[in-house]
């Protein structure tokens, strides 16, 4: 696929290349690259739902990190910065391991710290097997050619072909069974349909489509013979469609800035070139990008093969329109402005010069585009998103939010953070308002809370160093040798780059791609090698990299088996009721994961029925001390916390749980739950101090109440006040059971006016809520007591009950004013 000279091997690279090992690292990796994207991208969602594919993940990892230790016996030393670095990458996942000490959970924590080695075997693999010739061929054929069939698998999904697609992955690949299709290739948002392909989330695609996108542009700008030409051009029409298709408004911001990245890196000659490839390509693209869109938009409506055909036609038809055109420019124009542009291309500020005036072009061509009937060329869902770039938009607004929350987290953990995984178990209790979102949208800032200052460090330092090593390296080197590794520097800068505005790298295939990246821009870097070696390290190096990998594969392969467990006790569940053939997998799970917090939520859900059933004590207590133990490993887990406070509930132990509850209010500040539970304790903790004829605790309870409902009223204020444009997340509102318990305990305070406005709400409800038809009863007698009537009232009360009258003076009867 990619014309390289034949260089003279040197000794050691004959030697790598008739190792078996070096063969079975190129094999297993290039099968990896494969796999994993159709595994929903390693997606790492923090929960069950996306362990098992990771954990599988691991296991490849730990194999290629065994490999790559004995290759080391043979083939590794310490010579210059690249071998050092090899060895202070491993920092990484040390700063994940020191960060275990603080973290907010060990479950999330272990996970992110085996999915450090995996990006860090990565990294080796791209530093050391891209070296040899024949393994940077390779390795970025399979980078190139996985990212194409992705493609391709996203515009089957589009063109409404997804049972094909799905026919052709499912041997490999989870696919849902009852429609014979890949869940959300195309995905469903306000926007309407976008295309995600095997990312489920658009904007990640559209990320990945970037990096794609600058390297079909560099290799069709880089080669003459018409094979490599063909190739590229051709996929660079269904990339770019592809891209548009994502509706990401974040990555249209990015795709220029990466194409003027690319830019500055090429000579003269190279610059126009690209320049003339974007725009034919672009053209090409925009085309045919209505038609498609809608025909893609009606085929996922209602599926028709004429439509299908005809949208396959057009993409492929000008795919091809482009590639002629390309392999024109590349055979008659390429050479005649090499030779023209010499003289040029040799003064220093050549290469800027350029990519100066395309950003000004490009900016004049967007305002022409935008500003005038051009724009109807343009889909309507594509055009609508373009207009609507702002920094006032939702998304925009909600990711600064996002940001500053997770500040505020890293500024309670500046060290060493609060462990793998934080951001997911934390942000509900730093959070500006009830936002739901387990990704903090910042690669950098996720990372920052995760590892502390100390890790962050650490990682901005490798990169520096990668980066400055291999710029410094490209620009001494000769155009040949430029050429050979600039696709991973492309791939690497826009996963990076993309990555500030979304969880890119939460997808572990998105990290292992751009560490496999960094790991190739540093395999050819030049630089002094070292005056003095280190012999001790020659071997320990290896041998600890052995050892970790027998530890990685143990662990990575005794969590799978703990999975496979526990997804048959789900299995079991469904066909039998027979509590000991269900508990039996469950348990071989706990015995291999004790903390395991979803493992064990499912087994105090099955205790708890089972305590229901027949009050065995037995069963209360093992549920009991399975909670207790979990919460002392995952003590920011909020499944948990409420399971143990209606563990206490049901007891009786209403003090114990009211203490949890506060609790739960601290950690969980737009719960509007917990809210409401406090109030109903505090409440009725008041009547019962009336009872007891304890007036100061029960003033001191309702005191407590008013004081927790105010909060909530105040909370709503702040929302409020949330920038227009800004959503505001989960529903935080008054509920019908908090404002009967505050209605009570007005009416029971003689506090009838207060009573009335407090429970006039509830007349507007459907009184299907227990809550709201006591409600509405506690009104009408507040407002009899007052000498006044809402017939309104009374006429939706007397549907749902005839006798409500008696019951209001029941209630008026049994309710004196307390004193």
């Amino acid at each position: 696929m990619y014309a390289y000279k034949k260089p003279k091997l040197d000794e050691r690279e004959q030697a790598e290349r008739s190792s078996i090992i070096f063969w079975l690292l190129i094999g297993f990796a290039s099968l990896f690259l494969f796999w994993a994207p159709f595994q929903k991208a390693l997606f790492n969602g923090n929960s069950l739902d996306f362990e098992r594919p990771i954990y599988s993940a691991v296991v490849w990892a730990s194999i290629f990190l065994l490999m790559i230790a004995v290759y080391f016996f043979y083939f590794w030393k310490l010579r210059d910065r690249k071998d050092l670095l090899s060895i202070l990458i491993f920092l990484l996942p040390l700063c994940y391991l020191i960060s275990l000490v603080p973290a907010a959970s060990a479950y999330t924590g272990q996970n992110l710290l085996l999915i450090q080695i995996v990006q860090v075997t990565l990294f080796l693999i791209g530093a050391y097997l891209t070296t040899s010739v024949i393994g940077n061929r390779i390795i970025q054929t399979v980078l190139l050619t996985s990212g194409y069939v992705i493609v391709l698998f996203g515009l089957l999904n589009w063109l409404g072909n997804g049972q094909l697609a799905g026919t052709l992955v499912s041997w490999f690949a989870p696919v849902d069974a009852a429609r014979g299709i890949y869940q959300d290739a195309v995905m469903t948002d306000s926007n309407g349909l976008r295309l995600a392909s095997v990312f489920q989330y658009a904007n990640t695609y559209a990320g990945f489509l970037i990096a794609l996108w600058g390297c079909g542009l560099f290799l069709v700008s880089k080669n003459r013979k018409w094979p490599q030409v063909l190739i590229h051009s051709w996929m660079l029409v269904p990339v770019l469609v592809s891209f548009m298709l994502t509706l990401s408004r974040g990555a249209l911001i990015f795709l220029p800035a990466v194409f003027f990245l690319i830019l500055i890196f090429q000579k003269p000659s190279r610059q126009i070139l690209l320049l003339i490839h974007l725009i034919l390509s672009t053209l090409a693209s925009f085309a045919v990008l209505n038609k498609v869109t809608t025909i893609g938009i009606d085929v996922n409506k209602q599926f028709s093969a004429s439509l299908s055909a005809q949208g396959w036609l057009l993409l492929l038809g000008a795919g091809l329109v482009y590639a002629i055109l390309a392999l024109l420019v590349q055979r008659f124009a390429a050479p005649a402005l090499e030779s023209k542009l010499e003289t040029f291309s040799a003064r220093k500020w050549a290469r800027m010069t350029i990519p100066g005036g395309s950003i000004l072009l490009g900016i004049l061509g967007f305002i022409i585009l935008m500003a005038t009937p051009l724009k109807n060329i343009l889909p309507d869902n594509v055009r609508i998103r373009i207009e609507t770039i702002n920094f006032s938009q939702h998304s925009v607004l909600e990711r600064f939010t996002f940001y500053k929350d997770a500040m505020k987290l890293f500024a309670d953990y500046p060290l060493f953070g609060a462990g793998g995984g934080a951001w997911s178990a934390l942000y509900e209790q730093y959070q500006n308002n009830p936002y739901t979102s387990r990704q903090a949208h910042n690669f950098f800032l996720q990372y920052l809370v995760e590892v502390g200052a100390v890790g962050f460090i650490v990682l901005a330092g490798l990169l520096i160093a990668i980066f400055t090593f291999y710029i410094r390296t490209y620009f001494r080197s000769s155009e040949n040798e430029r050429d050979s590794h600039f696709l991973y520097f492309i791939f690497a800068s826009a996963i990076l780059a993309h990555s500030m505005i979304d969880f890119d790298i939460s997808y572990v295939y998105m990290g292992a791609l751009l560490f496999i990246c960094l790991g190739g821009m540093l395999s050819k870097v030049k630089t002094k090698e070292f005056s003095k070696q280190v012999s001790a390290v020659r071997y320990a190096f290896p041998a600890a990299m052995i050892i970790l990998s027998i530890v990685v594969l143990f662990v990575s392969v005794r969590y799978l088996t703990a999975n496979s467990s526990y997804a048959k006790a789900l299995e079991v569940a469904k066909t039998s009721q027979n509590y000991t053939d269900i508990v039996t997998p469950l348990n071989n799970a706990l015995e291999l994961r004790p903390n395991h917090p979803e493992y064990i939520l499912v087994k105090t859900d099955m205790l708890a029925q089972l305590y229901e059933q027949d009050k065995n004590e037995d069963f209360y207590t093992e549920q009991k001390a399975l909670i207790e133990q979990a919460r002392k490993k995952e003590p920011n887990n909020k499944f948990l916390l409420d399971r143990q406070i209606r563990l206490l509930q049901a007891k009786g132990q209403r003090d114990e749980a009211a203490e949890l509850i506060g609790t739960a209010l601290q950690k969980y500040p737009w719960d509007i739950s917990f809210y409401e539970r406090m109030i109903q304790y505090e409440v009725s903790t008041g009547f019962q101090g009336y009872q007891a004829k304890d007036k100061a605790k029960a003033e001191k309870s309702w005191n407590e109440a008013a004081k927790v409902y105010q909060e909530v009223l105040d909370r709503k204020v702040h929302l409020s006040k949330l920038p227009e444009g800004q959503l505001q997340g989960r529903d935080f509102d008054v509920t019908a059971a908090m404002r009967l318990s505050i209605g009570q305990m007005l009416f029971a305070q003689g506090k009838y006016a207060e009573t009335e406005a407090e429970l006039k709400p509830v007349v507007s409800s459907e009184l299907k809520d227990s809550s709201e038809q006591t409600g509405i009863r506690y009104y009408l007698a507040a407002l009899k007591l007052q000498n006044k009537t809402d017939q309104t009232a009374l006429d939706k009360a007397k549907g749902q009950s005839p006798t409500v009258q008696q019951e209001v003076d029941q209630i008026i009867a049994s309710s004196p004013p307390l004193k």
